[in-house]
């Protein structure tokens, strides 16, 4: 070890004494089963690694024992074969955390290879439940082959593999195991862009280290735990490394440099510069090239995401630039705000015949017009029975059914509302998608109803991520869009946040892909459809959730406009007495493929109504004979397309008060019988599905208060006998086990402080964790893995980081916190405290998975939509 060089503190470490290595390319070996070179076999197995020419060496475990792995360059529409031999030691040498999924009674090492970004089979896909442990003495449940297949039918593109062991992904990455995949294709021969020597990948990866220069990961979190060892919310390195090395350089001639720069971090994001303000051509993302070069200052990296960016040094002979990290989630210094450093000091050799084509990739254009789902995906938090706080997709957990369960040969629109004060890269397994926007819409409404009200404009894509992405930000804040066209495979894939703490806590759902079930356009509005029969019982005590509502014109005419009889992509046919666990579960010989309560001997455990044989696709109980074209419940033979009085067997288009039976689903008065969805106050046993007071023996579908011996378990305030398990505000003998009010005197700061309350579940300030992540503090043992003290007492100096209480002098990073309870005072980023995410109207207000069926656009239908509106 060099003079005065103590890993475990940055400040002693010198910069740009490495050259930036440039990673090894794996070799094809002969097998008699695979065509000649398209076979691999790569070894996991620990190695010892040199981070910093001052360093000893320090244990990993790589992909033959390298860091980065080998990479392995393939070309698009011949299969790669690659078996990963997992040759690890039987304990592992970071922290395990014993109660998470798979490794509360299984192996302590298991692993499984996860090709991010590749099109491929669900079987090779890396699946986090496929792991298995040395000479596959044990297997995941989902374990199928020991060859992997990758059939490279994309186009070329920078992917990279990694590990995916369920619960163990962020231990088994931070030791080392991740490695390049470059796809290259004809389309690239062709571009001329710098290639051979002048083609560099660069895997941005941030560290900290033990005094004797062991790996540092911590074992607690900065707030106090009963689990020990136990996951942390987040790992922030105090050192960079790039490609293995610490802080860099790199000699360059003056002349254009392709980089296909990967962010490997767990945890942390960057927004990259040159030191000369120079600029940065970018010529690819994720998921290949992009249609044309976008010319940049700056572009910003979270977890898992790439760029192909070209630099030209042919005018900056003689300098040195380094490339700087701005990113403004965390607290920089002078460690983390450096990356490497490049310096223009070789003489040019040869002429550089390499170019910047003005096109790159023609557009093949995502027709968003032909989705037929748009899913509504709220991101949440929750704690676990430890009290640590633990993030989730949708409201679920990773063990729960799939309720993401697109068709073969669809397009969907999947929107992620954000409710928590982080943002998070969300990463869709299989597929490429197109971001198509992010809106500003209102946390608190949301959270309190479910409703999304947009409180800004839509926000296009920024410049550097318009091209086909696998990762997506997830802004704080706002509805992120995304479009996607579901081919080729059906199967069982993952979708998951890329912050590896995250994404094993329980930030991680399955994606169930399933045969094609619906058509390719919805049948014309005039188009009669078949006649229903009668439920032989009609369904009671149903409760059918809605959509969360959109306040934008044309987001409300995108859904539930959809034709009894047409078959939806999102759910399958339960016939009588079978239950239908996932979504909208139909009654004897329904297709209910949204919502819907089912008849007879079915069981429901989503949402909605529907009747014997009848379709329903949108919302709302349709019975014998309706058409119920937008929601509503429709009464028998009676057509409700709008607003207006209806007698039985009437068609009212227009408005006024409803007869008997009839529905008014706009305003106004519902007499008895009636389903009011507008507003008003409904007479005895009428339902009304948007708001107000459900009286004895009411079906409320939306809100409000619900009757005696009622179950309502997502949302409103519920009278006596109820049983709200979500939040909301209980009358006597109701259980309500979620939470949703900050408690009276709380001060919430912009540091993530909370004060004045013990509990967390009111004031849960997901978003500071200032010192969650930077537990580096300069006491780490000589031995290697005494891990930071993350709360420190009264009066101490932490220099390194952590939280800390009152009274403590925190001299470099982190922010103290006046409180030694996370649960009153979480500070997991360094924003402002949150109300809990258990807050009322979860059930039937948009908590739960949504779909909305796309109308017809063809030029008919539209027109009849707008006389329709016009009436």
């Amino acid at each position: 070890m060099g003079k005065c060089v103590k890993p475990s503190d940055p400040n002693s470490i010198p910069k740009f004494m490495d050259p930036l290595p440039k990673p090894s390319v794996a070799v094809p070996v002969q097998h008699d089963d695979y065509p000649d070179g398209s076979y691999y076999e790569l070894e996991m197995k620990e190695g010892l690694h040199r981070y910093h020419q001052n360093f000893p060496e320090t244990k990993i475990w790589g992909y033959d024992g390298l860091i980065p792995g080998p990479t392995i360059e393939a070309r698009k529409d011949k299969t790669t074969y690659v078996k990963y031999l997992n040759n690890l030691p039987d304990e592992h040498f970071l922290p395990l955390d014993r109660t998470l999924h798979s490794s509360i009674d299984t192996a302590d090492v298991r692993t499984v290879v996860h090709l991010h970004g590749a099109k491929v089979d669900w079987e090779s896909d890396g699946h986090p439940e496929a792991w298995y442990t040395k000479n596959y003495e044990m297997t995941g449940p989902t374990f199928r082959r020991q060859v992997h297949a990758y059939t490279n039918h994309q186009p070329g593109a920078t992917l990279w593999y990694h590990d995916h062991a369920m619960s163990l992904t962020r231990l088994n990455v931070y030791s080392g195991l991740a490695g390049f995949y470059l796809l290259r294709d004809a389309l690239e021969d062709r571009l001329r862009l710098p290639s051979g020597k002048y083609e560099i990948p660069m895997m941005i990866q941030d560290r900290s280290f033990n005094d004797d220069g062991s790996l540092f990961y911590p074992d607690t979190p900065p707030f106090p735990v009963t689990v020990n060892p136990s996951i942390t919310p987040g790992v922030l390195g105090d050192t960079i490394a790039v490609n293995g090395k610490l802080w860099p350089y790199l000699n360059v001639e003056p002349r254009k440099y392709r980089f296909r720069v990967l962010n490997a971090s767990n945890r942390r994001g960057y927004s990259l510069s040159l030191s000369n303000g120079g600029t940065i051509h970018q010529i690819g993302t994720d998921g290949g090239l992009l249609e044309a070069p976008a010319e940049l200052t700056s572009f910003d990296l979270l977890p898992a995401e790439r760029t192909d960016i070209i630099i030209d040094f042919s005018t900056m002979q003689g300098q040195t630039i380094t490339l700087l990290n701005n990113d403004p989630e965390f607290p920089l210094n002078e460690h983390t705000s450096v990356v490497m450093q490049f310096s223009v000091c070789l003489p040019l050799d040869g002429e550089d015949d390499s170019q910047i084509p003005e096109t790159l990739y023609p557009e093949m254009a995502l027709h968003t017009e032909h989705a037929h789902i748009v899913r509504n995906l709220p991101l949440t938090a929750t704690t676990d029975e430890y009290g640590r706080p633990m993030l989730m997709l949708n409201d679920h957990m990773y063990h729960d059914p799939a309720s993401e369960r697109p068709s073969l040969d669809s397009i969907e629109i999947w929107n992620f509302i954000n409710t928590t004060p982080i943002q998070h890269p969300i990463h869709l397994h299989l597929i490429q998608f197109k971001i198509l926007e992010r809106r500003p819409f209102d946390v608190d409404v949301f959270t309190e109803t479910g409703e999304i009200v947009f409180t800004g404009p839509a926000e296009p894509p920024r410049e550097y991520e318009r091209g086909w992405k696998d990762v997506v930000r997830a802004d704080i804040g706002m509805v992120t869009s995304i479009a996607m066209h579901w081919k080729d495979f059906t199967g069982n894939y993952i979708w998951h946040c890329h912050f590896l703490e995250h994404e094993d806590h329980d930030m991680m759902r399955p994606i169930t892909i399933i045969e094609n079930t619906h058509p390719v356009q919805l049948p014309h509005a005039d188009e009669a459809p078949a006649e229903v029969p009668a439920p032989a019982e009609p369904p009671t005590d149903t409760v059918t959730p809605e959509d969360p509502q959109v306040t934008d014109e044309t987001a409300e005419e995108t859904v539930n406009e959809v034709i009894e009889g047409t078959d939806d992509t999102t759910a399958t046919t339960d016939t009588e007495g079978n239950g239908d666990s996932d979504a909208g579960t139909v009654a004897e010989g329904t297709d209910d493929s949204n919502a819907g309560t089912p008849a007879e001997g079915a069981d429901d455990s989503d949402a909605g109504t529907a009747v014997e044989g009848a379709d329903d696709s949108g919302a709302g109980t349709t019975v014998e004979g309706a058409d119920d074209s937008g929601a509503a419940t429709t009464a028998e033979g009676t057509d409700d397309s709008d607003t207006g009085t209806t007698v039985e067997g009437a068609d009212d288009s227009g408005a006024g008060t409803p007869a008997e039976g009839a529905v008014d689903s706009d305003a106004g008065t519902t007499v008895e019988g009636a389903d009011d969805s507008g507003a008003g106050t409904p007479a005895e046993g009428a339902v009304d599905s948007d708001a107000g007071t459900t009286v004895e023996g009411t079906n409320d579908t939306d809100a409000g208060t619900t009757a005696e011996g009622t179950d309502d378990s997502g949302a409103g305030t519920t009278v006596e006998g109820t049983d709200d398990s979500d939040a909301g505000t209980t009358a006597e003998g109701t259980d309500d086990s979620g939470a949703g009010t900050t408690v009276e005197g709380t001060d919430v700061s912009d540091a993530g402080t909370a004060v004045g309350s013990t509990d967390w579940k009111s004031t849960m300030a997901i978003q500071g964790y200032e010192a969650i992540e930077t537990q580096n503090a300069t006491d780490r043992a000589e031995t290697g893995m005494a891990p930071a003290e993350g709360t420190a007492p009264d009066g101490t100096d932490d220099t390194g980081a952590g939280t800390t209480v009152e009274g403590t002098d925190v001299s470099d990073a982190g922010t103290a916190v006046g409180s030694t309870d996370w649960k009153s005072t979480m500070a997991i980023q360094g924003y402002e405290a949150i109300e809990t995410q258990n807050s009322p109207g979860r059930a039937g207000t948009g908590m739960a998975p949504t779909y909305k069926q796309k109308p017809c656009n063809c030029p008919k239908c539209r027109y009849a939509r707008k006389k329709k509106k016009g009436k």
